[in-house]
């Protein structure tokens, strides 16, 4: 027994704990009818917290208890909606909700004020409504008869359905009826009239609904009316054999087993939703709240992705990570129809599947080793005075356009060119060609984005060309370096060389300039951090951490393998949803708070893990350890000026495009 905080005061409930290893960290709550209370769902939370859901029912406020002033009205539909949404509310994330009787139609309001608060409704024995003819008669009735003779009007009831020989129950719903207040019965009746059908507006929060009945239960509602009830709802209907309006009471087992099959459906098709919105080809503000759906609610997903085939998501960190790591698990160049039917339509996208980081084997080992060699931790410092000047360069710019008074877009002014041209030294490329390709990267990176407009897809392809020639015609005249790198292990300079060129630059470019972008955003939201960060605190982790550049990693499976209870096939594909394992508290505690002085046990998986891990890591966070302080010091007074617009589509890929900023005084 414990008690839970309404809107109004604290009520009695009950509560079932699931065991630590099954935990889901879901909430089913219940409501009970009319002449009912907690203790009608004391058979079914048990199997629902042997199957890792916390449960819990209890009883409305002044059900028993009587309450300062009472009267009838304190007890209507809309004033127990309103204590349950505030239980709802405290449970922290959420929920299944399940009503019996009167609490179906309690469950309902609760739904239409805060679909946001549920995972589902499932409604057992409560039909459309109560304000026909009919059943305005059969309430008033009651209402007057309980008028005269109080609850004990019911016991008559009880001994017709509870046998002689069963006297714990009979005593049991002695004490319910002798402690039931009249205030509440009566006010319950009262609003029952005045409830009518709101199937349509149930249907419109698009919540997943189960209607459950007993099929002995017609007194109120026939079978007809419940399956056309269902109908309206867009729900699942459930009818419980050997039941009549109880089936919580009369056949707990089955009960427990339709809700068990219905929840865990629901919490799949909503996962889906959250999923597939995340795919659109727009970019989302804060794709972070859906990723943190994701884990909570369905950590291993599987789905089936329009016009692709069948993928599996993961957003924990343990199981992104072993994906990232495992050997049976390849990179999509491997077998790019997997993820793009059509991948060889955009001269981009093609050369970019062929490229040593999309592929696996000696395809991606030779040349990766080769350029790691060269992009060493060690030689990351040897290129940091340059790196430095450049800085310096790119700064000075900005606060030249600064001065203007007017706003400036951090992103075009200061990310893209830093990036640009730190990138395009390292390569050896005239700082003209560099920005030029910067430029036309920052649309060309949609290549890999799952789903793009028709003009997105056609800037895409046009950028994709001009960075592919461009690259080609320079590579041509600079036959030492990195390109030289290149050009000595793809000697017949075809696509897979083109498409090594293309990744070379863009990986280069891309993840720095939205390191940029992001980071600058995130200090100046959070002016604490950014004193840290210019009084010398290491900081780039956890911008890596908080808000990754590349949000999703891909694989296809070559051997059968399963997280958690769902199964992989060979072939299938499997997306790690590496900004929502970043976040994930079983990696690091308090993770949706940004604090640079965070010192997780291991690095976050925004560069990867295993044999694909980036090898410009380092170059990436030295040109980041050198950028920011100096930003924050010249510019101390720094403030967003404006909206914020990020790159779209961004599921792969997150950046800004536009940055507002100015100097304050």
């Amino acid at each position: 027994m414990l008690l839970l905080d309404t809107a109004r005061g604290p009520v009695a409930a009950l509560r079932a704990r699931p065991p630590a290893e099954a935990d889901r960290g879901v909430a089913v709550v219940f409501c009970a009818g009319v002449i009912g209370s907690k203790e009608d769902f004391e058979a079914v939370l048990p199997g629902l917290a042997e199957a890792g859901y916390h449960a819990y029912a209890y009883d409305y406020h002044g059900h028993y208890a009587e309450l300062p002033g009472e009267s009838p009205d304190r007890h209507t539909i809309a004033r127990h909606a309103e204590d349950l949404v505030a239980v709802l509310a405290a449970a922290g994330r959420p929920a299944h909700l399940v009503g019996h009787s009167y609490g179906g139609f309690v469950a309902r309001a609760a739904a239409l004020a805060r679909p946001d608060l549920l995972l589902s409704v499932t409604l057992i024995g409560a039909g459309p409504g109560m304000d026909g003819v009919k059943h305005r008669t059969l309430l008033t009735g009651f209402d007057a008869t309980l008028a005269r003779q109080g609850p004990d009007v019911m016991w008559p009831v009880v001994r017709r359905l509870v046998p002689e020989r069963d006297v714990d129950r009979r005593e049991f719903w002695r004490r319910r009826l002798d402690g039931m207040r009249l205030a509440f019965l009566h006010g319950a009746l009262r609003s029952l009239t005045a409830e009518g059908d709101r199937g349509a507006d149930l249907r419109a929060t698009r919540l997943p609904v189960l209607l459950m009945h007993g099929h002995r239960d017609q007194r109120l509602w026939s079978a007809r009316d419940f399956a056309a009830y269902a109908d309206r709802l867009g729900a699942e209907l459930e009818i419980i054999p050997d039941a009549s309006h109880s089936p919580n009471l009369e056949q707990p087992e089955r009960t427990v087993a339709a809700l068990l099959r219905f929840c865990a459906a629901a919490e799949r098709r909503q996962a889906e939703r959250i999923f597939l919105d995340l795919l659109r080809p727009r970019a989302l503000s804060d794709p972070y709240a859906s990723y943190r759906a994701l884990r909570e609610r369905t950590p291993v997903l599987r789905i089936e992705l329009p016009g692709k085939a069948a993928a599996v998501v993961l957003s924990r960190h343990a199981d992104v990570a072993r994906l990232l790591q495992e050997p049976g698990f390849v990179s999509p160049g491997e077998d790019p129809a997997r993820l793009t039917a059509n991948w060889r339509d955009v001269r981009i996208v093609r050369c970019l599947y062929q490229s040593f980081g999309w592929r696996e084997g000696t395809a991606h080992t030779e040349l990766r080793a080769a350029l790691a060699r060269r992009l060493v931790p060690r030689r990351a410092e040897q290129l940091r005075a340059s790196t430095e000047a450049t800085a310096e360069e790119c700064l000075d710019r900005f606060g030249a356009r600064l001065a203007g008074g007017e706003p400036v877009n951090l992103a075009e002014v200061l990310a893209v060119p830093f990036a640009s041209l730190v990138v395009g030294r390292l390569l050896d490329l005239p700082d003209a060609d560099a920005l030029r390709l910067g430029e036309a990267a920052r649309v060309a990176s949609a290549a890999f984005e799952p789903f793009m407009t028709t003009r997105q897809r056609a800037a895409m392809a046009t950028a994709g060309d001009e960075i592919l020639d461009a690259l080609e015609a320079l590579a041509a005249d600079r036959p030492d370096g990195l390109f030289g790198v290149v050009r000595g292990l793809r000697p017949d300079l075809g696509e897979q060389y083109l498409g090594d060129l293309a990744l070379l630059f863009g990986a280069a470019y891309d993840s720095p300039a939205s390191l940029v972008t992001l980071g600058a955003r995130l200090l100046l939201s959070h002016p604490d951090q950014a004193l840290l960060v210019s009084s010398g605190a290491p900081f780039v982790e956890e911008i890596l951490r908080y808000e990754p550049p590349v949000q999703v990693a891909v694989r296809i499976a070559t051997v059968p393998a399963r997280f958690g209870d769902v199964p992989v096939e060979p072939g299938m594909a499997v997306l790690g949803l590496v900004a929502a394992a970043n976040r994930d508290p079983a990696y690091t505690a308090d993770p949706e708070r940004f604090d640079v002085l965070r010192r997780p046990v291991r690095p976050s998986l925004s560069f990867g893990a295993g044999r694909h891990f980036c090898p410009g890591a380092a170059l990436a966070r030295m040109h980041a350890q050198v950028l920011f302080p100096r930003l924050l010091r010249r510019f101390p007074t720094l403030r967003i000026a404006g909206p914020v617009r990020l790159r779209g589509p961004g599921t792969m890929l997150r950046g800004i495009e536009d940055l507002p900023v100015a100097l304050g005084a």
